[in-house]
């Protein structure tokens, strides 16, 4: 697919990517927190992937490695949580399985920050892993600058990050390792360098949102990641291979876009409406209106 070619291309090829999770019914292994890990657990479900949760470090080996994708999720840390985090991010590169890491709150204490950077970092034995960075703004800054600025794990902000990016795709591409950064927020941004578009070729998009959300659904941004989970296990599933990063960038665009358009479709209802009408919306999502969403949101900003 022509990365700078028409908008309703890359609509398309999301709503596909999106439909082949009920084809493959991937296992998605995801290390969650106990606040959100129901609600990931029913939106893999509600897509057609079957969820995984385990945690004990004991096991992340043999789990992990029965898996066709991983989701990390660094909510709630604990030293426990982060050596099974570690396990599982090793298994992962060892295997060549594709991994997403939620560095939650990684600014709102200096436990976070350092777990954070030491899994990005990958520095153990074996091959590193490669996947998607997937963060809110305040969440990407600090990894990306070492920099903390948070509400407890809420972003205060946008950030602007450009240089330290690129650097880091730069010297992720370096060191043998396929990355894409997915930042969430006011307007859902996509980086990374594409594998056909030259050595130093950084392409960005982003995911403009056509309405405020009625209700702040509390895991929104978890969801996001285990629905990249699932995207990128089914992926994996299919080809028996880790994607490139064009491939990579185009299941976090579908990710992120679809759990925003199923938000702003929702409608009327309290809080516990819209947390069913959303794994309603993703177990029957209306692709044709989701290839238009796409079209009428989706913007380069390369």
């Amino acid at each position: 697919m022509e990365l700078t070619g028409e908008k309703k291309d890359w609509g398309r090829g999301m709503a596909e990517a999106f439909s082949m999770v009920k084809d493959q019914a991937p296992l998605v292994h995801m290390i969650a927190n106990y606040v959100t890990a129901s609600f990931c657990a029913d939106a893999m479900a509600a897509m057609g992937a079957r969820p995984l949760m385990a945690q004990a470090p004991e096991e992340m080996e043999e789990i992990t490695g029965s898996a066709d994708g991983l989701a990390v999720n660094l909510g709630q840390p604990s030293e426990e949580k982060y050596l099974a985090c570690e396990r599982a991010l090793q298994t992962a590169g060892n295997l060549g399985l594709p991994a997403v890491l939620d560095p939650v709150g990684a600014g709102a204490s200096g436990y976070r920050k350092k777990a954070s950077a030491s899994l990005c970092a990958a520095s153990w034995p074996g091959r590193a892993w490669s996947g998607v960075l997937k963060g809110n703004s305040s969440e990407i800054h600090t990894v990306l600058t070492g920099a903390a600025a948070h509400s407890g794990v809420d972003s205060v902000g946008t950030f602007s990050h450009l240089e330290e990016e690129a650097a880091f795709l730069r010297d992720m591409r370096e060191k043998g390792r396929k990355m894409v950064i997915l930042e969430t927020g006011a307007v859902d941004k996509l980086c990374w360098i594409s594998e056909s578009g030259g050595k130093d070729r950084i392409f960005r998009a982003a995911f403009g949102h056509e309405k405020s959300r009625r209700v702040n659904l509390v895991g929104t941004g978890c969801v996001t990641g285990a629905v990249l989970g699932a995207l990128l296990a089914a992926e994996h599933k299919k080809t028996g291979a880790m994607p490139g990063t064009d491939r990579m960038a185009l299941l976090a665009a579908s990710a992120v876009s679809m759990v925003s358009f199923c938000c702003e479709a929702i409608g009327d209802g309290g809080y516990g409406t819209h947390k069913w009408k959303l794994l309603d919306a993703l177990s029957q999502p209306d692709l044709d209106l989701y290839e238009a969403y796409i079209g009428r949101n989706m913007k380069w900003i390369c």
